[in-house]
């Protein structure tokens, strides 16, 4: 069984995820680089995006802070890669805590 302060501590540390996920600029551009298995250039997204270059620069930078993005340095080119295996595994962790507690409640169901 979980304690309180320990789903309290998972919930903490999965809420900046969350944070990130909520914004639809951020989204987007998730989205884009998806869609382009060799990266894209913060150049490329702004075009796609039709959004100016420090607002695309800045939602990469928050990206890649929280591990949704990475970035490959080719030459004087920065191309970004979706890489959100890190913060999708702290939300599985948090789903599969409370999922195992629930389970020893079956009153709860």
């Amino acid at each position: 069984m979980v304690s309180s302060e320990e789903a309290l501590k998972e919930f903490r540390e999965t809420i900046p995820i969350f944070e990130v996920l909520a914004d639809e600029r951020r989204q987007q551009i998730m989205i884009e680089l998806t869609k382009h298995a060799h990266g894209l250039t913060v150049g490329e997204l702004t075009k796609i995006m039709h959004i100016s270059q420090p607002a695309v620069s800045h939602q990469l930078k928050t990206l890649k802070d929280h591990h949704f993005v990475s970035v490959e340095h080719q030459g004087t080119r920065n191309f970004y890669h979706i890489t959100f295996d890190a913060p999708l595994n702290k939300v599985e962790h948090l789903i599969h805590t409370l999922k195992a507690d629930l389970e020893l409640k079956p009153y709860l169901r």
